[in-house]
C-alpha cells in the first residue's frame, strides 16, 4: 500500500517515490508508488491534484481498493521517480474545501442547516443544504460569521479517532467508515469526518462569498468562493460595474437603480407598441 503523504503534509510540493507496480494499457502507463504527494481524484469530494512525474505530465489520478494510480503517457525506466504537484491547483483546492466546511458548520450552528451536498469543480463549488430557503439576510449573517472566524486566524487540524471515541466529540456527520476515522477539527468550532487536504489555519482562507442560492430537491443549492477564487471573482464583478456605470453616466452603487428605471421604462414602451399595433 502506498503511503499518502498528502494526508501528513499537505504543503509538501516535491518529493522523491519508488515504483512498485506499472501497468501498460491503451497507450498509457499506471503506475503504484511507496508513497505519493498527489491527492486522487473525487476521493473525499475533493478534484485530483495535477503534477508530473520525473517530468512527465500525470495525466489522471485514482484510488482503487486503497492503492493510489497514477496515468502517465510515457514509460520511464528507472524504479526512482521525483514527484512534482502544482501549487496554484493544491492550494486553490484546500482554499475551497476548508471554507466549505467552515461555511457548513456555520449553517448548522446558526441555522441548524445540515449539508447534504458537496461540489468542488474548477469554477465553482457548492453545497446542498437541508433548509426551504434562504434569504439574504441569512445569508450576510452566515458569511460574517464564517468571515469573523477566518480573520481570527484559528488553528486546524487533522487526526484520526476510532468509533467509539467519535463519542467524546460533537462531529457534525457521520463517517462513511468504521476504523481509522479521520477528523479535520477547526479549533473546537467544527469536527468532521473527511479524507482531503486542508489549510493549518482559518487565515489562508482568505475569505468566503456567498454568490448565489437557489432551491434544489427540497434543500438549498448555495454556490461560493473562497480565497483567490472570490478576489477573481470581485475583479470581474468590479470592472463590469464600473464599465456599466459609465455606460449609464452613473456612480456604480447607483446601477442597479438606473437599471431598473431603463427596465421599467422597456416594459411601458413595449405594452405602448403593442397597443399601437392593435389599432
Amino acid at each position: 500500500m502506498n503511503y499518502k503523504l498528502y494526508l501528513e503534509n499537505p504543503y509538501l510540493r516535491k518529493s522523491s517515490a519508488r515504483i512498485i507496480d506499472k501497468r501498460y494499457e491503451d497507450d498509457l502507463y499506471y503506475l503504484k508508488l511507496n508513497k505519493t504527494i498527489f491527492y486522487p481524484h473525487l476521493s473525499g469530494g475533493q478534484p485530483r491534484d495535477t503534477g508530473s512525474i520525473n517530468g512527465i505530465r500525470v495525466k489522471d489520478v485514482y484510488e482503487e481498493d486503497g492503492e493510489i494510480i497514477h496515468v502517465i503517457d510515457e514509460n520511464i525506466h528507472s524504479n526512482k521517480v521525483s514527484l512534482s504537484i502544482d501549487w496554484t491547483t493544491r492550494i486553490d483546492n484546500m482554499q475551497q474545501h476548508t471554507g466549505q466546511h467552515l461555511l457548513s458548520a456555520g449553517f448548522y450552528k446558526l441555522y441548524n442547516g445540515d449539508t447534504v451536498g458537496f461540489h468542488l469543480g474548477s469554477d465553482y463549488v457548492y453545497v446542498d443544504i437541508g433548509l426551504p430557503d434562504l434569504t439574504w439576510e441569512q445569508a450576510d449573517k452566515i458569511e460574517n460569521y464564517v468571515n469573523k472566524i477566518i480573520s481570527s486566524n484559528f488553528e486546524i487540524k487533522a487526526y484520526y479517532m476510532t468509533l467509539s471515541e467519535l463519542e467524546n466529540i460533537p462531529v457534525r456527520k457521520i463517517p462513511s467508515v468504521d476504523s481509522s476515522i479521520r477528523i479535520v477539527e477547526i479549533d473546537d468550532i467544527d469536527f468532521s469526518p473527511c479524507s482531503g487536504t486542508h489549510l493549518s489555519y482559518t487565515g489562508e482562507i482568505g475569505m468566503i462569498k456567498i454568490r448565489k442560492w437557489k432551491r434544489y430537491k427540497g434543500n438549498v443549492r448555495v454556490e461560493f468562493v473562497c480565497g483567490n477564487r472570490a478576489l477573481k471573482d470581485f475583479s470581474w464583478k468590479n470592472k463590469d460595474i464600473n464599465e456599466i456605470a459609465l455606460l449609464l453616466s452613473s456612480k456604480d452603487k447607483d446601477v442597479i437603480e438606473k437599471v431598473k428605471l431603463l427596465h421599467t421604462q422597456k416594459r411601458e414602451l413595449e405594452k405602448e407598441l403593442r397597443r399601437l399595433k392593435s389599432i
